[in-house]
């Protein structure tokens, strides 16, 4: 669905200028940026707002051999960052295969050539991206984990040691057990209060 409604930008663009759309390229640009900048910043909608603009502009300048080219690598690494590998690397070649009609002549296949080293690079960054985010999602999950162990194991077992200690030392005893009792009870204490710490502070 998301290459999709990417790869349908590219289309777009590329049909648009065949035709004399493209003579109010200015004021349609301007449209899209005045929708780009007050409808809600949804990351799928805003890629493809950006790469619409984006390749607007590209094929209306002659595609290859528009001055402004290098917005497609910008596009194309945005679209690494958003996207997962398989989806960044099929948009990168549907843009290049689109891109291929604007050449005509040798020399205009070099900024093909120069996409098509750059589209595993795309792939590369998309999938270190994806690997960070899961990684992030392990963490997230790891520690909500040691959240809930802290809260319902540990904090409860220490709790229910300090009221068996309270009770014990409210029988009778040896001054020699008094005391050891205080020891455990101090200790637990400590434990508590950093349990409750290390909780706020998570």
């Amino acid at each position: 669905m998301v290459l999709l409604l990417l790869s349908l930008t590219s289309l777009i663009s590329y049909l648009l200028s065949l035709t004399i759309v493209i003579n109010y390229l200015p004021q349609a640009v301007a449209l899209l940026s005045i929708l780009f900048i007050f409808f809600p910043k949804k990351p799928l909608a805003t890629l493809c707002l950006i790469s619409l603009i984006i390749n607007l502009i590209i094929f209306s300048q002659n595609g290859v051999q528009s001055p402004l080219f290098f917005l497609i690598y910008f596009l194309l690494f945005i679209a690494a960052f958003q996207l997962p590998p398989s989806t960044s690397l099929s948009f990168s070649l549907v843009t290049t295969i689109l891109l291929l009609h604007s050449t005509n002549s040798l020399l205009s296949l070099i900024p093909i050539f120069s996409l098509l080293f750059i589209t595993p690079i795309v792939w590369f960054i998309s999938r270190q991206s994806q690997i960070k985010s899961e990684d992030d999602q392990i963490i997230a999950l790891e520690e909500t984990d040691f959240q809930m162990w802290l809260n319902l194991k540990f904090k409860t077992g220490i709790t229910s040691l300090l009221d068996s200690v309270s009770q014990l030392q409210s029988s009778p005893l040896t001054y020699s057990q008094k005391t050891h009792l205080k020891k455990i009870k101090d200790s637990a204490t400590s434990l508590l209060h950093s349990a409750q710490k290390l909780s706020d502070e998570i």
